[in-house]
């Protein structure tokens, strides 16, 4: 009989590593010591066949930091079943059980590595609002000579990591990372699903920022995943990063609040593509989100303003409330309305609004969160 869903055991444990390998690749819990490790067994929610887990989701969560308002946010990954125990609806009860647990535990939102029709049904959207960027040879001359900077690029050393973490840090949106985070990325060498290294940048000698970048491997091609620091000292190491890897293309995404970065990126004639944030989003807690952001709404509207915000879920009902008035819509439209959309379909959406509008769109939408070394 079928146990589940619940946590793993700590003596179930090795048996996931034949699911993940058949569903996904061989080894593929040792690409993720982030999601796999005993101290996240609670997070991994398993259906279980006389003690084999024969179905999975896992789930890391994290406090966050938008604009310096505290959330806490939950990364799913690692969703599995074995082939002989599929259409018995368990991937979705696994699915259905992090949901609840996250809850419980006090998570905001979540965010999925994957768009599949489970996911879709459940809340989980394409959100976000970012810019891809891809560097080509034909383009660096004139990014060169827009850079100005002279600088060097170096992988990290371990005595550095300190100080790429304090960098990481100072970024306005990021997630707030225990220790271990590094440690697990450094262990299995992969950000993102593929082996990446930790590049350092330096200006005159002293520490600029730093990049993690996706090796090619046979590929031509090579991915900035993670950046932090300054962004003329990033953008002036792009071509030492381009040469560096002699690959034919280097892609990486600027997130929508990061206006430095893109702006300067423009002025040295790269184009730009808009495109979602990575991985899909799943609204948890949406009262609790929007006043866990209270003190960025009062820094925007001033204190008597935002006191007038108030905001309320009954099942798949949301409410967005201004004073007396109050606009009300369903699951998928306020998952938009909070975290916007390439399409800009929420500004379709407010045009019904009133008087709430004209607030909601002076908050909104929120920034979102790029994974980085937090992907799983």
């Amino acid at each position: 009989m079928i146990e589940g869903p619940r946590a793993v055991r700590k003596e179930e444990f090795e048996t996931l590593r034949p699911l993940t390998d058949v569903v996904f690749r061989p080894d593929m819990m040792d690409e993720y010591p982030q999601l796999f490790n005993e101290d996240n067994l609670e997070n991994l929610r398993v259906c279980v066949d006389e003690g084999r887990c024969v179905s999975h989701v896992g789930m890391t969560e994290r406090t966050a930091s938008l604009f310096g308002c505290q959330v806490k946010t939950c990364c799913i990954g690692a969703v599995s079943t074995l082939p002989e125990y599929r259409k018995q609806g368990l991937a979705s009860a696994c699915f259905d059980d992090a949901a609840n647990k996250a809850f419980h535990d006090g998570v905001d939102f979540m965010i999925v590595s994957g768009d599949r029709n489970l996911y879709r049904m459940r809340g989980c959207l394409r959100v976000g609002s970012d810019t891809r960027y891809t560097l080509i040879a034909d383009a660096l001359p004139t990014l060169e000579a827009a850079g100005g900077r002279s600088v060097t690029v170096e992988l990290m050393t371990e005595a550095e990591l300190p100080r790429v973490m304090d960098c990481y840090r100072y970024e306005p949106v990021r997630f707030v990372r225990p220790l271990d985070d590094y440690g697990y990325a450094l262990k299995c060498g992969r950000v993102m699903n593929r082996p990446a290294e930790f590049l350092v940048i330096r200006a005159q000698g002293d520490f600029r920022g730093y990049v993690i970048v996706q090796t090619p491997g046979e590929s031509s091609r090579a991915g900035i995943v993670e950046f932090a620091g300054d962004r003329h000292a990033i953008l002036a190491a792009l071509p030492e990063i381009f040469r560096r890897y002699r690959v034919a293309e280097l892609g990486w995404q600027v997130s929508r609040h990061d206006h430095l970065f893109r702006a300067l990126c423009a002025e040295s004639g790269l184009q730009g593509q808009q495109t979602t944030t990575a991985g899909t989003y799943k609204l948890i807690n949406f009262p609790q989100l929007m006043e866990r952001m209270r003190p960025r709404w009062e820094e925007l509207l001033g204190w008597r303003e935002a006191a007038k915000l108030s905001f309320r879920q009954d099942t798949d009902e949301y409410g967005f409330c201004y004073g007396e008035e109050e606009f009300v819509t369903d699951r998928d439209t306020a998952t938009r309305l909070v975290f916007g959309t390439v399409e800009r379909a929420e500004e379709q959406a407010l045009a019904e609004a009133g008087k709430v509008a004209e607030v909601l769109k002076a908050i909104l939408p929120l920034p979102t969160l790029w994974y980085g070394l937090n992907y799983v």
